[in-house]
């Protein structure tokens, strides 16, 4: 028997590939930890270390799985990230606006919000269209959150 994972393959599923070894390590006083080794031989020699100390010791191996920054915090599960929020239904306002660009709160500088110049009775419908014939009126453009 062997004390070495076998090398896996690039195809196996995330969580035999990020496979990690752990120690729960509950002493007398209370205190907790959990050790974490890359080695199963690694884990052998700190069990051995702790051989006649006053602990209580629970050893696994698994995959550990951390939890995203916020603002919306997900496990970052080897199964895809799962949410750790819930969004209360009744606290959905709606977004009249129709705007689907990056939430301004969360830019490094906000964004330009411009405005549509008055047109002047004379103006043709022309004007709101680019020298590729693109309408433009709302490119860039963020409601103004004023209005």
């Amino acid at each position: 028997m062997t004390d070495q994972v076998p090398e896996l393959e690039k195809t196996e599923p995330v969580v035999l590939r990020d496979i990690k070894y752990h120690a729960a390590v509950l002493q007398s006083d209370g205190d907790f930890a959990v050790e974490t080794f890359d080695t199963l031989p690694q884990l052998v020699t700190r069990l051995t270390e702790l051989i006649d100390h006053d602990v209580s010791v629970f050893s696994f191996v698994g995959t550990h799985m951390r939890v995203s920054k916020p603002p919306f915090r997900h496990l970052l599960s080897p199964w895809g990230p799962k949410p750790l929020f819930a969004l209360p239904v009744a606290d959905l306002e709606p977004d009249d606006t129709g705007y689907l660009g990056v939430d301004p709160i969360h830019l490094e500088r906000p964004p330009e919000i411009k405005t549509n110049e008055p047109m002047d009775v004379g103006d043709q419908p022309d004007e709101f269209f680019s020298a590729d014939n693109v309408l433009n009126v709302f490119d860039s453009v963020l409601p103004d959150p004023d209005n």
